[in-house]
Formats: C-alpha cells, sequence, structure tokens
C-alpha cells in the first residue's frame, strides 16, 4: 500500500460557488459573438481554479476521492457477496493487523514527496479471503487512521486525505475481488488470482490519487514520475500479498508452519530495504560527483560556489543549504546559502551575533565532525534549527589536519514524514570532505582569496574618496555615528571641523583641473598626517573636508589642532611645472554634547563655517546655539 506523505500540508478550502457563476440567460451583456453562458462559466470557474492555493486544491482533490469512496462503499461494496471462510477473525484483530502493516514501511523519495511501501498489502490479501469487504474497509481505516494519529508527522488534512485514498483503493479492491472471484471457495487458485489483481488495483488507485496531489501540488509533473512510483511499489505490493495469502492457507491448514514463512518473510523484507538503499547509495554517488564537479569547473567562483549549495540543497531536498567558510584570518568569515524558491546568495559576510557565527563557533571548538538533530537534544545545531524555525538538519565540519575550513549545513527537510538518517549524515560528511579537501590544496582557496580581496578593494572603493584616498562622507558619518555611541556610554564626546577651502576655484580656473586635483591631493594627505591615529580626516566633495576628533577634546584641544593646520595652510602647495599656490580655509567648529545627534554635529559644524565664509573666509568659528552669535576665535591672517 502506498501512503502520500507531501512536503505541503494541504488546508481546507473554501466552497467554489459554481452554480451563482453561471449567468441564466445568454443575451445579458458581458456576451460578446461566439460566447455562450457554458463557455463563460468555464472561464469562470478556470479563473476561480487558478486562483486557489495547492494546498487547496489538494483539499479539493481529497474531497473529491472522499466522496467516490463514500459512493462506492454504499452502493456497491456493501453488496458484494463475501468467500465462506473457515475462520471467523474478530474486528479489532484486523484493525491491529492493519496498523501493524501499516507501521512497517520503506520510504522513498520522489521530487519534493516521501511515499512509503507498507506490509499492509499482506493483510489486505489476508483479509480479502478471510472476512467480509465491509469490515475489510473499516478495519483497515481505523487501523491505518491509529498510526496516522500516533506515528506519523502530517497534518489533519494530510491525514484525511490519505485516508480517503486507503478507503477508494479498498473500495476497488472488493470490487475487483468480489468479480474474480464469483463465489468461488477460498481456497480457490482464483481466490489467489483475485487478490493479486486487487492487490494490483489498490496500488494503481493509490498511485494515481498521490500523482494527481503531486501535480497540484507541484504545478505539473511528467507520467514518467507516476510510472516510477508503480513500478517501485508493485512488485513489492505483490510480494507481500503472495505472503499473505501463503499465511492465510497455512494458518487454515497447519498453523505450526507459519514459523517457516516467517523467515522469508523477514528476508525478503529485509531484501527490499537494501535495494531501496542500495538505489539511494547509487544516486548519492552520482549526486557526489555531479555536486563535487562544480568546484572545480573554472569560472566565477561565486557562481560556483552558488551552484555547489543550491544542488547540495537539492540533492538532500531540503529547505535551505549554507556553506561557511572561515578565511585565514580567523575573525573573517562568509556564507553562502541557497534558500528553496530564492537564487543563492555568495560569500556574505558573516557578522559577530549572527546565528549562523555563533554555530560556527560551538561547532569548530571540536568534537564530531558531524552531527544533526534530535540525537542530542539542547545542543548548538538544535537550537539554531529552533531558531531559523526548522524541523531538522544535519551538519559537517569543513576540517584538515591543519584547520577548521568552515561548516556545511542543511536544514528543513521536505517532505512531513522523512527526516535526516545516519546516511543522510554520511553523506553530507562526504561533501563536507571535498570542499575540505579543495580548500587543502589550495585551488579553491587561491580562488577565495582572489573574491576576498575583490571584495574588500570594491568596500574600500565604495567608502573611500578616489582623488584623496580620504575616507568618504558615509565613512566619516559611520565613524561619528560610532563616535557618537561610544561617548554616551564614556561621557567622552568627540568634536568635528567642517573645511571649506578659500581660493581654490581660481587655482582650478587659472591652472587647470588636474593642478586642482594636485592640491587637493597635497592638502588631503597633509591634514591627514597633522592628526592623531584615532581621528579621521574625510573629504565629503569638491574643496569641503571635515575632521572627526574623539573625546575627551575641549576648546582648548580644538585650538591645537586648528593652529597645526593654519600651519600647514601657510605653507605653499606645489603644482607641479615650477607652479605653487597658498590657500586659505573657512573653519566651522561644533562640539558634541548628550543632546547631539550625527546629523545634528554635521549640521553645526557646516553652519559655523558658513559663518566663517560670511564673516571674511579664512578662519575658524565654534557653533553657537541661536541664541547667541557664533564666536570667531581665530583671527584671520594679516
Amino acid at each position: 500500500m502506498i501512503s502520500a506523505h507531501t512536503g505541503t500540508a494541504p488546508k481546507a478550502a473554501p466552497e467554489l460557488g459554481v452554480a451563482s457563476m453561471v449567468p441564466s440567460d445568454a443575451s445579458q451583456p458581458g456576451y460578446g459573438p461566439g460566447s455562450t453562458p457554458t463557455a463563460s462559466a468555464r472561464r469562470t470557474v478556470g479563473r476561480a481554479w487558478a486562483r486557489l492555493r495547492p494546498d487547496q486544491r489538494i483539499a479539493l482533490l481529497g474531497a473529491a476521492v472522499a466522496a467516490i469512496a463514500l459512493t462506492l462503499f454504499f452502493t456497491v461494496v456493501a453488496h458484494l457477496p463475501h468467500l465462506q471462510a473457515p475462520v471467523e477473525l474478530p474486528w479489532l484483530l484486523w484493525v491491529l493487523a492493519f496498523a501493524a502493516g501499516e507501521s512497517l514501511v520503506v520510504y522513498v523519495q520522489v521530487r519534493k514527496e516521501s511515499h512509503g511501501f507498507s506490509l499492509t498489502d499482506l493483510v489486505l490479501a489476508a483479509a480479502l479471503c478471510l472476512t467480509q469487504p465491509t469490515t475489510l474497509i473499516t478495519a483497515q481505516l481505523a487501523g491505518a487512521g491509529l498510526v496516522l494519529l500516533l506515528d506519523r508527522r502530517q497534518s489533519g488534512l494530510k491525514r484525511v486525505f490519505n485516508l480517503a485514498q486507503f478507503a477508494v483503493g479498498d473500495c476497488a479492491a472488493t470490487v475487483v475481488f468480489a468479480l474474480v472471484t464469483r463465489g468461488a471457495e477460498w481456497s480457490s487458485p482464483w481466490t489467489w488470482v483475485g487478490a493479486q489483481l486487487a492487490v494490483a488495483a489498490t496500488m494503481l488507485t493509490a498511485g494515481l490519487c498521490i500523482f494527481g496531489a503531486i501535480t497540484l501540488s507541484e504545478g505539473g509533473t511528467s507520467l514518467r514520475e507516476l510510472r516510477r512510483m508503480l513500478a517501485l511499489s508493485t512488485p513489492f505490493a505483490l510480494g507481500t500479498a503472495t505472503v499473505g495469502l501463503l499465511v492465510v492457507r497455512t494458518a487454515v491448514l497447519d498453523p505450526t508452519a507459519l514459523l517457516l514463512i516467517a523467515p522469508p518473510a523477514g528476508l525478503m523484507i529485509a531484501a527490499y530495504r537494501a535495494y531501496t538503499r542500495a538505489h539511494r547509495q547509487e544516486d548519492n554517488v552520482r549526486l557526489l560527483h555531479e555536486v563535487t564537479t562544480l568546484l572545480h569547473d573554472g569560472g566565477d567562483p561565486r557562481e560556483g560556489l552558488s551552484n555547489f549549495v543550491t544542488a547540495v540543497r537539492e540533492a538532500f531536498r531540503t529547505a535551505v543549504a549554507e556553506l561557511v567558510l572561515v578565511g585565514d584570518d580567523a575573525d573573517t568569515a562568509s556564507v553562502t546559502r541557497s534558500r528553496e524558491g530564492q537564487d543563492a546568495v555568495a560569500l556574505i559576510p558573516l557578522r559577530d551575533g549572527d546565528d549562523l557565527s555563533h554555530l560556527l563557533q560551538s561547532v569548530t571548538a571540536g568534537g564530531p565532525l558531524t552531527m544533526r538533530t534530535g540525537i542530542a537534544p539542547g545542543g548548538a545545531l538544535d537550537d539554531y534549527v529552533a531558531q531559523r524555525g526548522f524541523k531538522d538538519a544535519v551538519l559537517a565540519v569543513l576540517r584538515t589536519e591543519d584547520r577548521v575550513h568552515g561548516l556545511l549545513l542543511v536544514a528543513g527537510r521536505l517532505g512531513e514524514v522523512s527526516t535526516f538518517t545516519g546516511s543522510d549524515q554520511n553523506l553530507l560528511e562526504t561533501f563536507a570532505r571535498h570542499v575540505a579537501t579543495s580548500l587543502e590544496r589550495g585551488r579553491l582557496q587561491s580562488d577565495l582569496r582572489h573574491v576576498t580581496a575583490l571584495q574588500e578593494k570594491l568596500r574600500h572603493q565604495a567608502m573611500h574618496d578616489a582623488l584623496t584616498g580620504l575616507p568618504n562622507r558615509t565613512l566619516f558619518l559611520d565613524r561619528a555615528q560610532h563616535a557618537l555611541n561610544l561617548a554616551s556610554r564614556n561621557g567622552l564626546w568627540p568634536a568635528v571641523l567642517y573645511i571649506d577651502l578659500d581660493g581654490f576655484k581660481p587655482v582650478n580656473d587659472t591652472h587647470g583641473h588636474e593642478a586642482g586635483d594636485l592640491l587637493l591631493q597635497a592638502f588631503g594627505e597633509r591634514l591627514q598626517n597633522c592628526l592623531r591615529s584615532a581621528d579621521t580626516a574625510a573629504r565629503l566633495g569638491g574643496d569641503e573636508f571635515a575632521v572627526l576628533l574623539h573625546g575627551p577634546i575641549d576648546e582648548s584641544g580644538v585650538h591645537q589642532v586648528l593652529a597645526r593646520l593654519r600651519g600647514l595652510l601657510d605653507a605653499p602647495i606645489d603644482l607641479g611645472a615650477g607652479r605653487a599656490a597658498t590657500i586659505g580655509a573657512s573653519i566651522g567648529v561644533a562640539i558634541a554634547d548628550a543632546d547631539t545627534d550625527v546629523d545634528t554635529l554635521v549640521r553645526q559644524a557646516d553652519s559655523a563655517m558658513y559663518a566663517a565664509k560670511r564673516g571674511g573666509r579664512n578662519r575658524s568659528i565654534f557653533y553657537e546655539p541661536a541664541s547667541a552669535s557664533p564666536r570667531s576665535t581665530i583671527r584671520p591672517p594679516s
């Protein structure tokens, strides 16, 4: 028996008022040439269907399957004849038998769905020969319902869908069995044939139901998936049905001989499990080759890593896969992440405080190379999974003899029943070992160093002035904000100088832009050299500069800095080709306090600078509140 365990839990769908959508008169407005009420109704229903979510469509499918099962049960199955069996077993015993058969399941993943092949068909074949059709169906629904309720991690509607699928399959089985046997003796070969065909009908019905659910859930699928599903399930179902018939015949004729059936039955189950395991291992080897090849194909390392984590996510059928790489400097780390339904991102800097950063620190300190959730609850991986809202995860550390290179993690196994096993853990460790080996051999490490260096270069360009090499406005404001945040804790308030060069435009107009660029570069270098290492000089644009003086700083300390600046401005600047220029500067000063934010601080210094400009240029003025006039603290040179 196949049971559906889809990765998207269906939810109840609202009823469709189809009748209300159909107009009663074709002559009503809105009907164009060639249009009919039937065609319009079809279009309306089609639009309503398109608006439904996949889970709502699956809910409608489940309702339809349940309706078919109920119709068959009351109109056909309830009136079917049954074999005159030599023994009568209690209904409760059949319930327990079906529950035991449904509990013994071999899971096979088909795309995003997990499907279970159970031993229910063994019990079904026996029940066809020994009990009434109505007893069979009600007993199986009760037994399977117990297992779905107590042992399976499924939503309520999904349990109902599975029960509806079981019911319609059992109805089909009892009808086929009755048509084939037609009153034959319970031990007749026609009984054997009827039971086998009945089980085959059950498999076909279940396969069609699950295929329909997958199609509605994923927006379409290939008939190849249905053929593959039936090819996997039918031989196993027919084999277990045969064992069920043997059990029935042996139990009636010679009950002690049941001991002889147990070993081959166990071997058959073990063989099928081994077959599915070998099939999975073959797929894993192929996936391992395909996925790890992505790391060595050359080209853009970003693209290679993105393709790698995406392939790992698809191989493990999970919602997310993350590859964390630690650089030569242990303080630098990046994450490459692939999420289902989103484009992968590569080499995103990992910052302190991130959940993934805490996990990295916890698992790379030592211990096993791999771990998965649920083994030791309360560990770092379980905490990470709980914080991110995933149901499970497995992790492998990228470690070689010399050091730890990072970690590889997959989380959120698709399908509500299936979860990570020891074989998944071993496979992920193999993936991680290949990545670590690639890093150790240097090729991937070299590519990553190149990308990291390029990232650092781009970051530097984004935060610094291209002409002078000084921090730009963005970085200046960031450092000023950091200084204010620090001062709010220690009381050491900073100051800002806003500088506008006087006489720059005449130099630029007289000697050309190249000379103007040389002047700006020279002034920027001098400005940087006259400050403390903790202070920041920045070019805000054009001929405007700014200085951040970290606290503690007062007016006396600012005066010392201004005096050094005036001394630098007094020295001529070489413009090349025997040319030189001397310029001045209008400087505004603002000292922060507890009520100052970064925008206000810069605006105050800018206001004081314009006051210096209006006051005759080449002077420095401290900002004062509106109630007082700005104070000129340094006389302009004569």
